[in-house]
């Protein structure tokens, strides 16, 4: 490739070239990055190229405006299945397979001598794809998990790295980078005008304008720039689709219902205003509290109070008894008195 193509021209011969391309995100991908992988699969296939989207993490809200069917989760879709059998004495006569349901058979007629089961052995064959494009990630250690779990899974392929961030590490054998744009959607507007004109049509442009509106926060982030506003216009002009973009992305900022609240915290929907917790609990306290106004209380209170004025009344009596009126009290002190005077005289 001639050193005096820009970047974005040698990402555009790269693609003109490839037959067999597979697009993949960053982990955890955002609304721009599965936009733009959206985008670029169906520019791609108007090119007569397959090209396939591999994303193991879940997807943002906006795929809800996508149909995500052709999403894959596992790269290992693109690869061949091999089939070897061992010949070590066995000459092949005829080979023919038949395909009945979601079943395979693959018959192998012998010229003399007979295989065994143990002669058959199986294996996956090599990546079929020979181009690999990487949306919005800075960082190599960032692409998705499928890289992590097959490290030499780029080995000896381009990969074309278009990304809008200033960390970007420039890991790929492209690396298609633009500080200026707000968003990876952008810069594929120009990438695809280079491909082929006219390329955008409304599905695209939905997702491009998908992808410039999340990633500038409706246009209000400072990387929003006139050209953002003006690629912007562009999708719409191509048929943007912005009434549902904005359905989907307003919904994606409601708040998760939260957990209901304790029974006696739970507003009454019957009542207009209803009362705080404390309010409501003022009757049962009053219910349960004694009423001193209460006629039962009253008599209570009357037969209490006559039952302590006889009680009183009959101690105040006995206290103020004169001595002669308590015979038998006063009995035994005269006999103790004579005693006593007795006493005296005897000892006299």
């Amino acid at each position: 490739m001639q050193n005096d193509l820009t970047p974005k021209q040698q990402a555009s011969e790269l693609i003109k070239q490839a037959h067999n391309i597979v697009i993949v995100t960053g982990r955890e991908p955002s609304n721009d990055q599965l936009a733009a992988a959206i985008a670029t699969q169906r520019a791609l296939n108007k090119l007569q190229k397959q090209a396939s989207i591999v994303i193991t993490d879940a997807l943002p809200k906006s795929a809800e405006l996508f149909d995500t069917q052709f999403i894959s989760n596992d790269i290992q879709g693109v690869r061949d299945f091999i089939i070897s059998v061992a010949m070590h004495s066995v000459v092949v006569d005829k080979l023919k397979y038949n395909v009945e349901g979601d079943r395979l058979d693959v018959t192998i007629t012998p010229l003399n001598g007979n295989f065994k089961a143990g002669d058959v052995s199986f294996e996956q064959g090599p990546f079929k794809f020979d181009l690999v494009i990487a949306l919005g990630v800075p960082q190599i250690i960032k692409l998705d998990k499928i890289v992590e779990k097959n490290p030499t899974i780029f080995d000896g392929l381009h990969l074309i790295n278009i990304d809008y961030h200033r960390i970007n590490e420039e890991y790929g054998s492209v690396n298609y980078i633009d500080q200026n744009s707000s968003s990876v959607c952008e810069m594929l507007v120009s990438l695809f005008e280079s491909l082929e004109q006219g390329m955008v049509d409304e599905s695209i442009a939905t997702a491009l304008y998908t992808g410039i509106t999340t990633a500038t926060h409706n246009f209000t982030t400072p990387d929003t720039t006139a050209k953002s506003m003006t690629v912007a216009a562009q999708m719409l002009a191509a048929g943007a689709k912005q009434q549902e973009i904005v359905r989907v992305l307003q919904s994606n900022n409601t708040p998760k219902p939260t957990s209901s609240p304790a029974p006696y915290n739970k507003p009454n929907p019957i009542t207009a205003n209803p009362q705080p917790p404390t309010a409501a609990k003022e009757p049962n306290i009053e219910a349960v509290a004694p009423d001193a106004t209460a006629a039962t209380s009253i008599k209570e209170a009357i037969k209490q109070a006559q039952i302590a004025a006889e009680t009183e009344s009959a101690i105040g009596t006995a206290d103020n008894k004169a001595p002669e009126d308590t015979p038998k009290t006063k009995a035994p002190e005269t006999k103790a008195s004579e005693v006593q005077h007795n006493g005296s005289k005897k000892k006299i």
